[in-house]
Order: structure tokens, then sequence, then C-alpha cells
């Protein structure tokens, strides 16, 4: 099976190498490395050189003239990918030694599944481990909820389009002969490429989980998007009622600061899926995503209304100006 490994680059001279040398080290070794920079400034262009001079049949390096943003630039590295199997790299984390043997495995030993993504531990600008929390905490992904159901496949699916998105992008691996893959990547407000791909993928029931701890995932102040550092319990438990539509909204809500933070979600969740619903190229029909969040957002409207009158009112009021 011959692996491709996508990664987009943009000023990221300062943990490159770290993240190169881990693909490098791989026990399972890959065939190669599409790198797509996206008209960096900084010394990011040397360093990639210095690597393809080194391993000249293993590195395919593309420099963008222009900055084209992550969407479209993760669209590119994809599509020019030759491998049976792409996995994923951001540019400043690292991979634990036998991550992509642990990814060829899993394929193997998964026909029917056209992806997979998997859990990290978290390390800090100076690459020291985080023994508290994981990646998917930071995310406030409820994957205990998830897992505990028995319809896992559904519950995912539910989860990555009515309340938020379960996957980063440098845990995933996906199969090369997907036909979405060689469409347009959209770029819709809110929605990340890590989700477009996770939503395709959820929609045929062929996305996998692994709770391994594959890569270190960096949370630094010059990431694109990192993950929530601060009440994340409260976060993933928030998440986890929003999932399941607990018809106690009063057990769930405890103040108008959690109200808030589900109805911004669900508003996002339903500007999001009402632009994917205009998508003519897209191979699966949202439309019961979109009645499940409208039919959330009336629930939890009418309870603020009663609970919080004012305070529901004014954001009522200020959302309107905003718009």
């Amino acid at each position: 099976m011959k692996i491709s490994v996508a990664i987009i680059v943009y000023n990221g001279a300062q943990y490159l190498r770290t993240q190169l040398d881990s693909i490098l080290a791989q026990t399972h070794k890959v065939d190669e490395l599409i790198i797509c920079d996206d008209a960096s400034s900084d010394n990011t262009k040397e360093i990639l050189e210095e690597y393809k001079n080194k391993h000249p049949n293993l590195f395919y390096i593309y420099y963008n003239t222009k900055n084209i943003g992550p969407t479209k630039n993760i669209e590119k590295a994809i599509q020019v990918c030759t491998g049976e199997l792409i996995l994923l790299a951001d540019q400043d984390d690292y991979w634990e030694a036998h991550k992509v043997e642990t990814i060829v495995k899993w394929f193997e030993q998964n026909p029917t599944m056209n992806g997979v993504f998997t859990n990290g531990a978290l390390i800090n600008s100076k690459g020291e481990l985080d023994n508290k929390y994981a990646l998917w905490d930071v995310m406030s992904f409820p994957y205990k909820t998830i897992k505990s159901k028995t319809e896992l496949n559904s519950n995912l699916k539910l989860y990555i389009n009515a309340v938020e998105n379960a996957i980063t992008g440098a845990t995933l691996a996906i199969r090369n002969n997907l036909a979405f893959l060689k469409k347009p990547f959209p770029t819709i407000k809110n929605l990340v490429h890590d989700r477009w791909l996770a939503i395709n993928l959820a929609e045929t029931n062929s996305l996998g989980i692994l709770e391994d701890k594959l890569i270190r995932y960096r949370i630094h102040s010059a990431q694109a998007i990192g993950g929530m550092t601060e009440n994340i319990e409260k976060y993933i438990e928030l998440n986890t009622n929003l999932l399941e539509g607990i018809p106690n909204i009063n057990k769930s809500i405890a103040s108008f600061k959690d109200l808030r933070y589900i109805l911004n979600k669900i508003e996002i969740n339903l500007e999001i899926q009402n632009v994917i619903a205009e998508i003519e190229t897209k191979s699966f029909d949202n439309t019961n995503y979109i009645a499940i969040l409208k039919n959330k957002r009336t629930m939890y409207l009418e309870y603020g209304y009663t609970k919080w009158p004012l305070l529901s009112y004014l954001r009522k009021f200020k959302k309107l100006f905003i718009a």
C-alpha cells in the first residue's frame, strides 16, 4: 500500500524540522511527502529545500505564488497525492514512531472504511507534554458518550454535522479513491477543511475512530486553529447535552452563558448547513440536519425567553444589529 503524507505549511520554520524528522523516523516508512507552501515569508522554503536535497525521491514541494488559505491549500495537496492512503499532517506537531504502522494495520483490518481519525497528546511551545488533558479534551469532544451509544456511526454523524467538528486534520487518514476528494472544497465561514472531510466520510458510515494518541499536538500562540484550554469539562458536558437533546433543559443549562454558548453553536451550524445545502456537487442530502438544528434552536430560544427574558431579548437585538 503506497502511503502519501499531505502537509500544508505557512511560516512554519520554528517547528517544521521536528515534524519532518518524526515522519522520517516512522517504523513503517511513507512513500511520498507532498508539501504545499502557502507563500511563506520566513525561512520555511530553505528548510524544505534542505530536506528535498537529502531525500529527492521522497519530498515533493509546491510553492504557491500567493496565499490561498488552508482550505484551498489542503485541497491542492490532497489532489496531488498519488498514494492509496493519504495521511494529513500539520507543520508544528510530532508523530509517534508507530503512527503510520498503526494506521496501515487499521485500514487492512477495516477494508470497508474510508477514513480514520485518532486522539493525540498535547505539547506546548517547548515540546512539554500535558499530563492532564489530551487532544479530544481541548476539542470538547464527548467521545465516551458517543462510544457508549449502540449506534456509534449515526451519533458521530450527528455530532459532526449538528454540534461540532470532532476531527483534527492532523490525525486523519483517508483512502485516495474517494470522489469528493477530486472536487473543489467549499470555502464556508466557520467550516474548516477537517470538518468538510469528516462530513463526507461520516455520511457513508465509513469514518472510524482510534483512541490511540498517535501525534503530539502542539498548542502555541502562532497556530491557525487550536483548542480550548479552560473549562474543558464544562464544554464537553454542554456538547454532550446538545448532542443528546436532553428534554429537561433546566438540568443542562445552568446559566445564561451556557444558553448563549448552545444557541451560538446551533446558529453557526445552521448557517453552515444552509450553505452546504446549496452545493450542487455534494453526494449527500443534509436537509435532516437543518431540520434538527431549527427544532433545537426553537426549543432553546423558548427556554431562554422564559428563564432569562431580558438577557434573551438583548441577545436578539444585538444579533439583529450585528447582522
